[in-house]
Formats: C-alpha cells, sequence, structure tokens
C-alpha cells in the first residue's frame, strides 16, 4: 500500500497544489491572476523536485522535472497572458506522454519501475519475481507494454483537451479555466489506474510461479 501511496501522491499534489497556491494568492493575498499562477506553478515545481531527490537518481521523471523547471522560468517572462501559464502542465504531461511512448521502443517501458507497488503488495520475494519476469516471460513484457501504451496516450489526451478548455476561456475567465481544466486529468487518472490495477492483477500469477520457482532461503 506505501508503495502505490508513492506512486500516486505526486499526481494528487501536482492536481491541488496549483488550485490552492491560486487561491491564496489570488483570492487571499491580491495578486493579479497571472502572478498567482505562476507562483502556484513554482510550488508544484518544488513538489516535483523533491520527488526526485527521493528516488535518489536522475531517470526519466527526473528529466522532465528539468524541463519543468526550464519551462517555468521562460513562462514568466515571455507572457502576461495568464492562460499561457495554465498551459505548462499541458506541455508537462505531453512531454510524459512522448516519454511513456517512446519508451516501448527503448529498454524497459516507463511503467515497468511504476506498476511495480500495484502487482508486488510489497512482497519483497514477489518483487524479485517482477524483475526477473522481464526476462522470462512474454505475457508479463506484454502486460507491461500495453499499461505503458494506455498511460502514454492518456496523457497525450489530457494535454491536448487542457490546450483546447484553457483557450474556450477568456483570460479575465482564468479562474473557471484553471479549475474546469483539471477535469480532464482527475477522469483520465481516474481511467489509467482502473486499467492498471486490472491489467497488473492479472500479471499476478506470473509473478506467484516465477517466485516459486526460486528456493525462499536461496540467499
Amino acid at each position: 500500500m506505501k508503495g502505490r501511496i508513492r506512486v500516486l501522491a505526486p499526481f494528487a499534489l501536482d492536481l491541488v497544489l496549483p488550485i490552492v497556491a491560486y487561491w491564496l494568492l489570488h483570492t487571499v493575498a491580491g495578486l493579479s491572476p497571472f502572478w498567482a499562477l505562476g507562483i502556484g506553478g513554482l510550488a508544484t515545481m518544488v513538489n516535483a523536485i523533491i520527488t526526485t531527490v527521493r528516488r535518489g537518481k536522475l531517470d526519466g521523471f527526473g528529466i522532465l522535472v528539468v524541463i519543468e523547471v526550464a519551462l517555468s522560468v521562460v513562462l514568466l517572462f515571455v507572457s502576461d497572458d495568464p492562460r499561457v501559464l495554465l498551459l505548462k502542465p499541458a506541455f508537462y504531461v505531453g512531454v510524459a506522454g512522448v516519454y511513456a511512448l517512446g519508451s516501448l521502443f527503448v529498454g524497459r517501458p516507463l511503467v515497468f519501475e511504476a506498476g511495480k507497488p500495484f502487482a508486488t503488495r510489497g512482497d519483497p520475494r514477489v518483487a524479485e519475481a517482477y524483475d526477473r519476469s522481464w526476462a522470462v516471460s512474454e505475457p508479463f513484457r506484454t502486460a507491461i507494454r500495453a499499461v505503458t501504451l494506455v498511460w502514454g496516450a492518456g496523457f497525450l489526451l489530457d494535454a491536448v483537451l487542457r490546450v483546447i478548455i484553457v483557450y474556450s476561456f477568456a483570460p479575465a475567465e482564468i479562474t473557471d479555466s484553471l479549475l474546469l481544466s483539471q477535469v480532464p486529468l482527475i477522469a483520465v487518472l481516474v481511467a489509467m489506474i482502473a486499467y492498471t490495477r486490472l491489467r497488473m492483477r492479472k500479471v499476478r500469477p506470473i509473478l506467484l510461479a516465477e517466485r516459486d520457482r526460486q528456493p525462499a532461503d536461496r540467499h
């Protein structure tokens, strides 16, 4: 359970932090929508950096964080239209989608690590079997690739819908735009998580069989 929470927590915080920060900075502190969104975006960025540091390595997720940091800085100086800042998550999620799809063709797919807590349920022996199964089980590899494909496509869908929603509102309607632009990501995340749970549950027997092939006291 703790492993699953670690996987899902960054997504939840990325949804909540921008909205809460915008409300505090704009409604309570009286900052303009542009600066409220900009500073709120920095809060999300800090969360992403902390997540990367805790992982202890600059992997694919870490590279995405670096891109987000650079984009946040650039957007604060190139435009005073608050809608532009609302597009930052679309870019970030879109890059994540492209990266996920690209990982299908290079090395292990992105979901190989992200899906591990769902499939192993914190069991160390099953976790070891999970790593071995990539080399010995074609059904396992197929399942991991299928989940990665769904996540990549889902992220790209959210990015497109976010752009459409943001620019269907005028700059003066930024509060409504901010709230509504989160809806696609929530819906996509719910669908992707449900699919991941279902698919990972189906590979559980593969993992248990691989676990049982190795004696418990082999170490």
